[in-house]
């Protein structure tokens, strides 16, 4: 490695790194490691003193780098990829680096490289973690362009970026908000969500290990109570091992009801489905989402970034009876499996007359053999697991209990679908929302009763009704057997008070982040000039737009002046302020010819300018750079020295 250059040029090796774990869910475990091994490399020539490398084999490097980030990666999504690839070509490029070209070559690269962070989060830490990098970055190109020392050169760096962030903020909010001219693609990494349109209930424990945001609510009637059933898929035909989602999902409601019974704003995580989240029936007048007649409300196009829409909801239409091709469908079983649930159900379905009573033996059932609510439930995988969870295990978490009535239901006639979902939520008592998390899924049972029409049916509550308030979370009963699946997570932490209140106040900062800025639109933007400007608000609007441009072109006259008067050391700047305003009475060519004029000129100043001198000279003609003492009296002298110059 070149000795001339300081070894903290090379720390952006490791904020490529760093941004390589941050993305670790995208990219696998196998990236990371790739960038692990690069790291460690430049880490390793950096303690030795090794052979410059020739261009064959650095290209040689780097074509094995391309195939092992395309294999990695894949190459299905190209937003993966291509970012993915930048990172190892900064990577690779900072092994090789000697020279300042080559130092400046990475420094813009990497003014491409880390904004590409958003790509994947906006999460208000991760644009403060880009502002820092990219405060870094400049500064060393800086640095390396201008000869200014790291600290004055981190410090112009971040003026600037301050600087430029009020102008930037009155931009985002005045300018007109046009179409985007590209569109990210969708999601097609690890699912984002704990749902799935193909639901196998006994498969789905892992819902319980993952403390991700799902989405957060807020209603326009801040006394609503729950239990609060998010519903998000209708579940109507099941194959023997999963129930699925119909063809018929996709058919929208002609006419919104009129008489909604309540209100919500939500704000959902990206997703790789569709599927979005309300109340009962549920509906949206968002030009971006689809009402259908299951009374769920889907996107027509997925988001990359967090969705904010607005639903009404209001109690399913009483039905006197359902087609008969949607009667079938809705009772349909494969045949052969199941045999004693089946007998089970045709049992009750003769003592019973009425479907209310079918249910109250199903729960007398339920209750009477010692069914255990657990998030470890016994596994199986034969066909006829619900034989199995009816008459042998006896312990399951809600898809069991869920699966297991519907197929009841269905077995004595009665129409039934599943519907997964999330339960509940936790409530911020400052701003009155509720977050919602991938282990709030949930799933439960919906059924046909003519004259009456769709009912909710939670066997789960018949066996934890605790489970029905509130957050998984935030259940005692099985706060242990929860917490120990969510590792070292905030909320895994939560037992300890302030975790807990670190946690909430994180969150309640992310979640003004997200409805803020985020989600600032057209509509939010043209509410907000109405707001403050009446009717004439885009007028207005205009006017302000204009004016924004104006502070925006002081704003970058100012940073280049700061620039250029940081171009060479501060000791020739401020020898050149004091030179400079007494330039017609100087006739000297060198600087200590210009201190014997300015002794003459000011005989009281005499010491403070020799000793300015000394410092000047130490700096420039010794070439030993200052320390900071030095540079704190250099200071000072020039000030006083300005001032008294003046007088």
């Amino acid at each position: 490695m070149n000795s001339s250059f300081p070894k903290w040029y090379y720390s952006t090796s490791l904020f490529l790194w760093l941004l390589s774990i941050i993305l670790i869910d995208d990219f696998g475990i196998g990236f990371v490691g790739l960038c692990t091994v690069l790291t460690l490399w430049q880490a390793s020539r950096l303690m030795t003193k090794p052979s410059v490398l020739s261009i064959r084999f650095i290209n040689l490097v780097t074509l094995l780098g391309a195939i092992a980030t395309a294999s990695l990666i894949g190459l299905k999504n190209s937003v993966n990829v291509f970012v993915a690839l930048m990172l190892v070509a900064s990577l690779l490029k900072q092994v090789h680096a000697t020279q300042a070209r080559q130092f400046t070559q990475i420094c813009i690269l990497n003014f491409f490289t880390y904004p590409c962070l958003f790509l994947f989060t906006q999460s208000i830490f991760a644009a403060f973690l880009v502002l820092i990098l990219l405060a870094v970055n400049l500064a060393i190109m800086l640095n390396l362009e201008q000869n200014l020392r790291f600290r004055t050169a981190l410090k112009v760096s971040s003026k600037g970026l301050v600087l430029v962030l009020p102008v930037a903020t009155l931009l985002v909010v005045f300018l007109p908000k046009l179409p985007a001219f590209w569109q990210l693609p969708a999601p097609q990494n690890q699912a984002k969500t704990g749902l799935s349109e193909n639901v196998d209930p006994f498969n789905i424990a892992n819902l319980s290990q993952s403390s991700d945001l799902v989405f957060r609510a807020s209603f326009e009637d801040t006394q609503q109570m729950g239990p609060f059933y998010w519903r998000a898929i209708i579940h109507d035909e099941f194959d023997g091992r999963q129930w699925k989602v119909s063809e018929y999902q996709g058919t929208n409601i002609r006419a919104l009801p009129k008489d909604p019974i309540g209100a919500a704003t939500i704000i959902a995580q990206p997703s790789q489905l569709p599927w979005l989240y309300g109340l009962s029936y549920s509906y949206s007048k968002n030009a971006k989402l689809n009402s259908n007649v299951f009374g769920t409300v889907y996107l027509k196009n997925l988001s990359a970034k967090p969705v904010e829409y607005q639903i009404d909801f209001t109690d399913f239409e009483p039905q006197d009876s359902l087609r008969p091709w949607y009667y079938r469908r809705n009772t349909a079983l494969p045949d052969g499996i199941n045999q004693q649930a089946r007998q089970l159900a045709r049992d009750w379905d003769s003592q019973s007359t009425t479907t209310s009573q079918f249910i109250e033996l199903m729960k007398r059932y339920f209750l009477q053999n010692g069914f255990v609510y657990t998030l470890t439930p016994t596994t199986t995988q034969s066909d006829d697991r619900i034989d199995d969870f009816l008459f042998s295990s006896f312990n399951g978490f809600c898809g069991h209990y869920a699966s297991a009535a519907a197929f009841l239901l269905r077995s004595a006639g009665i129409p039934a679908r599943l519907v997964s979902g999330y339960l509940g939520g936790e409530k911020n008592d400052n701003q009155g929302y509720y977050s919602v998390y991938q282990y709030d899924a949930h799933a439960w049972v919906e059924y046909f009763t003519p004259g009456i029409g769709w009912q909710r049916l939670d066997p789960t509550a018949w066996i934890a009704p605790e489970r029905m308030t509130g957050s998984l979370s935030q259940l005692e009963q099985l706060s242990s057997e929860f917490k120990s699946g969510l590792g070292y997570s905030l909320i895994g932490l939560s037992n300890w008070q302030s975790i807990n209140w670190l946690r909430l106040q994180l969150e309640e900062l992310d979640y003004q982040w997200t409805r803020v800025v985020i989600n600032f639109d057209k509509e939010k933007q043209g509410a907000l000039f109405k707001e403050w400007f009446g009717s004439n608000g885009q007028l207005w609007a205009g006017i302000f737009s204009l004016f924004m441009l104006l502070l925006l072109s002081i704003a970058l006259f100012y940073l280049s002046k700061q620039l250029t008067r940081h171009k060479r050391p501060i000791e020739l700047v401020y020898y050149n302020a004091i030179v400079s305003d007494f330039k017609e009475q100087l006739s000297g060519t060198t600087a200590k010819q210009h201190i014997v004029e300015l002794c003459k000129l000011f005989p009281d100043l005499d010491a403070s300018l020799w000793q300015f001198y000394q410092l000047i000279e130490k700096s420039q003609y010794q070439q030993k750079p200052l320390n900071k003492l030095e540079l704190g009296e250099l200071k000072r002298l020039y000030k006083s020295i300005k001032r008294k110059a003046r007088k």
